[in-house]
């Protein structure tokens, strides 16, 4: 295949920011849960003497004192978030640890924060509306808070919290809880726990099964992609309608390298196989030294929120020649397919040369898809990321992106050598990954390149994406 012949055509271009969700747990006041003595929906954990609250209207209501009600379990990277009347009296979230406890409120204007010994109060903007809208969302150690300003949330304050630390230990956060605190006045309207997509995108990857063939169910495929947070990441799920812009979030994953901590580990490569009916997994550990680790296992990791068991390679020694298949602290962004005809596996690791400190792909086969690989080569010189196995008429081609300052600069590489792709409007660049995707739709076979920039989406940079989709204008031989 002459790549000088095909141009890619941008589709559309579009940020996800905050807005897809995996609903965890949510009140619901559609019912008088207050007066009800045959349920008790949502435990009080503390309320004053004189509590008085009433659920009407699909409102719920504290007219006198104050009261703590249980919502659901506590997890160390889901969003909570509250609804409530603007000119309602104080209202907020209540998050408790076998061994700490953080209360975040909203009254007169102002967010107040108090967790172990600390106390911060942070002044609110005035929006206009009927409503005040607060997210919290959490990572180890810290609460993130929004505020929805003209239907977006706006960052208000990152909240430290060291003794939530270690909330994403499973031993702690397995007994942890995320209550509703209301006081009198308070006129709650929404109370919702979901993990979201978080501030933007990027990493993007299709689930595939072992052969390196697009997994296509129902019309949709899955990409495994990186969720950026405020600080830090984690293993985002997404279903695409391919060549359309619907997305929707349907799992998030998790890894647990034997230490009981889940952790955001990102760049995964994911396959099924269809003869042992597993799945197989490689995954770049940022959490542990910045080394791969893999996995197989049963359950369908597209759906929900997972825990994934990984086993992380052994690390390499200064006697180690950078050819050998070992953990190279900064190995990253690995993929892998088998064979069939050649009955072989083979990987590719995105390496960081010891002597010029830049990454470039290294090539490795093997009988086994986790063990006793051999170097066969490498890629050019530069800077290379985000590489894929891809098949174009029974051809097999790694296509990755590179270069940190250049648009669009994507190597596709195959037995004839290395070419470079062509865009209309060059963008979704700057170290995009190389998910170029073949995919029978109709009669046909599509050829779409899913992608993202560097856009700067919050002061933790580094691999923030809009997401950009192309579709080559002409390719393979179904016509």
């Amino acid at each position: 295949m002459n790549f000088s012949d095909v141009t890619f055509k941008r589709l559309f271009s579009m940020t996800m920011f905050k807005n897809k969700k995996i609903p965890l747990g949510a009140m619901t006041f559609t019912k008088d849960f207050v007066t009800d003595t045959r349920g008790d929906l949502y435990p009080i954990t503390d309320k004053s003497r004189e509590l008085s609250e009433t659920v009407e209207n699909n409102l719920y209501s504290v007219t006198r004192g104050n009261v703590t009600r249980f919502v659901c379990r506590f997890f160390p990277f889901a969003s909570y978030n509250i609804t409530a009347n603007a000119t309602g009296g104080e209202f907020g979230f209540v998050f408790r640890l076998p061994l700490t406890s953080a209360k975040i409120t909203v009254k007169h204007g102002s967010l107040c924060f108090t967790c172990d010994d600390t106390t911060q109060k942070i002044s609110l903007p005035k929006t206009a509306g009927e409503t005040t809208d607060i997210t919290v969302s959490c990572r180890p150690g810290a609460f993130d808070v929004y505020l929805k300003v003209n239907r977006k949330p706006q960052l208000i304050h990152s909240f430290s919290a060291p003794s939530f630390g270690n909330s994403n230990s499973y031993e702690v956060f397995s007994d942890g809880e995320f209550a509703l605190y209301a006081a009198e006045g308070a006129v709650i309207r929404e109370v919702s726990s979901f993990i979201d997509n978080g501030l933007s995108t990027a990493d993007m990857r299709p689930l595939r099964y072992e052969n390196g063939d697009i997994i296509v169910e129902g019309g949709r495929i899955y990409l495994s992609v990186t969720l950026r947070i405020e600080v830090e990441m984690f293993q985002g799920i997404l279903s695409w309608v391919p060549g359309t812009s619907d997305f929707e979030l349907t799992g998030a994953l998790f890894y647990d390298s034997g230490d009981g901590k889940w952790c955001g580990d990102v760049a995964a490569s994911i396959l099924y196989n269809r003869e042992c009916k597993k799945w197989y997994l490689w995954v770049c550990s940022f959490n542990h030294d910045h080394v791969l680790g893999h996995s197989e296992f049963e359950g369908d990791p597209r759906f929900g929120v997972n825990v994934i068991d990984i086993k992380l390679m052994d690390k390499a020694t200064p006697d180690n020649d950078i050819t050998d298949f070992i953990g190279f602290e900064g190995d990253e962004d690995p993929d892998f397919f088998y064979h069939p005809d050649i009955k072989k596996w083979f990987m590719a690791i995105c390496r960081k040369n010891p002597i010029t400190r830049k990454y470039g792909y290294m090539f490795f086969s093997s009988n086994d898809p986790f063990s006793g690989y051999k170097y066969i080569g490498k890629g050019y010189e530069g800077a290379e990321t985000g590489g894929s196995f891809v098949r174009i008429d029974g051809k097999r081609y790694f296509i990755c992106g590179n270069d940190f300052n250049v648009t669009s600069d994507y190597r596709i590489y195959s037995d004839d050598g290395m070419q470079n792709a062509r865009f209309d409007y060059p963008d979704g660049g700057f170290r995009g990954w190389g998910t170029l995707m073949p995919i029978k739709l109709g009669s046909r076979t599509r050829y779409f390149w899913l992608t993202f920039d560097r856009h700067n989406a919050s002061d933790y940079n580094w691999s923030y994406g809009n997401i950009y989709c192309f579709e080559a204008d002409k390719f393979g031989t179904d016509k």
